[in-house]
């Protein structure tokens, strides 16, 4: 005859530590993830993202003001790679509706990076010629760039316009 305790197999006590174990190893990798997740987070931050969501068909609004002008916006750039990072020297080429050139702009391009806080950059743009507008900057570092002109006019609303743009080239050892 068997003794009782040769026969047991599977009990509550295997089913309740199996549980607690699954669940154990779900709940530290799930903080485990979360936690490098929130330490390294470096994306796009919205200060108002309500007010900026209640102010959308303004926007809306404001864009089709804007491409009613007509204006004819075109870039020129060029990047010259740093050991730090990247010198760019932008043109602005503006030209009205009926092609002639828009002088007497007032207006600067930001140039900032979508996943890394504290680079951003405003640089004031000057006219050089009728209609050309130039502007200089050292950006701390090669890669993506957004690039982010506002012009504008005492009589009329700021244009915007934005660009992506690869600054200076790639690494060496990349």
């Amino acid at each position: 005859m068997k003794s009782p305790q040769a026969k047991r197999g599977w009990t509550g006590w295997h089913t309740l530590a199996a549980l607690v174990g699954f669940f154990g190893v779900i709940f530290t990798v799930n903080g485990i993830m979360t936690y490098i997740a929130l330490s390294t987070f470096s994306g796009i931050e919205t200060q108002n993202a309500y007010q900026t969501g209640r102010d959308y068909n303004e926007r809306l609004e404001a864009a089709a003001a804007q491409q009613a002008l007509g204006w004819q916006v075109s870039f020129e750039e060029t990047f010259t790679a740093t050991p730090d990072g990247a010198d760019a020297t932008v043109a602005v080429q503006v030209l009205d509706a009926n092609g002639m050139a828009l002088t007497g702009l007032g207006g600067d391009l930001t140039f900032w990076r979508p996943v890394v806080r504290g680079e951003d950059m405003v640089v004031p743009l000057t006219e050089t010629a009728p209609g050309v507008y130039r502007a200089q900057a050292s950006l701390p570092a090669r890669g993506h760039w957004e690039m982010r002109l506002l012009l504008e006019r005492e009589e009329a609303a700021p244009y915007y316009l934005e660009k992506r743009i690869w600054a200076g080239g790639r690494d060496s050892d990349g």
